[in-house]
């Protein structure tokens, strides 16, 4: 289920968050506070595999993600860290969840939210500093946009390159997932690498993408 907003115009690219909390007031509360910009399109998972399949298809901007959609299948730590190759993650999880997340909080890649007073609130200002914060840019790339490109090429860019891209992780993360216990450990090193330089060439096709956008706030800066 999605909801679209008809005000915005056709030509505008529009934040994509993918929502994975079960049906009740956690998510009702959730949606009230990040679904109303006229910017932003709201799908729903009702459980990971959804999720994981949303997310490998639509490539979303920011997923926010309930461990009670999990079960007994999988940890929040596993689930999490599988997810987040595809987008930054807002996790809400209990206290006692907090610390196993540590590691994907300090690397940026998720914030986690206790179900406590204020949390659709603060749910909210995580997804909304995620949209409005690029990612930065890497150095090594920078010298690419000194030429004058077409004003629609970074977004050409990310959709050629990132769609396909997001196949190959989420397909990667599958295999792992399914046959990680029965392959033999270099072929599991193996997948491991290929979803690693995937993510890294994911975040570089980000930085392309957010690059001219970046130079045109400038240049308006300067021009005022």
């Amino acid at each position: 289920m999605t909801f679209d907003s008809t005000g915005a115009r056709m030509n505008e690219r529009r934040a994509h968050v993918l929502i994975a909390i079960p049906e009740g007031e956690v998510r009702r509360s959730i949606l009230r506070e990040i679904g109303g910009p006229e910017s932003s399109e709201i799908s729903l998972a009702y459980n990971f595999r959804e999720l994981e399949s949303g997310a490998c298809c639509s490539a979303p901007d920011v997923i926010v993600m309930s461990e009670e959609i999990l079960g007994n299948a999988l940890s929040l730590c596993e689930a999490v860290r599988r997810v987040a190759a595809f987008a930054p993650i807002v996790v809400l999880a209990s206290a006692e969840s907090q610390q196993d997340l540590a590691a994907l909080v300090v690397s940026g890649a998720a914030d986690v939210v206790t179900l406590s007073a204020g949390y659709a609130a603060l749910a909210a200002a995580f997804v909304e500093r995620r949209l409005n914060s690029p990612p930065a840019r890497s150095r090594e790339f920078g010298s690419a946009w000194n030429a004058d490109l077409p004003s629609d090429f970074a977004e050409v860019l990310r959709h050629e390159i990132n769609n396909p891209l997001t196949g190959i992780l989420g397909n990667a993360e599958l295999l792992l997932s399914q046959l990680r216990e029965k392959l033999p450990p270099s072929s599991v090193q193996r997948l491991e690498t290929v979803v690693d330089l995937a993510v890294r060439l994911r975040e570089k096709v980000r930085c392309l993408a957010a690059e001219p956008s970046a130079r045109e706030s400038g240049v308006h800066s300067v021009s005022r």
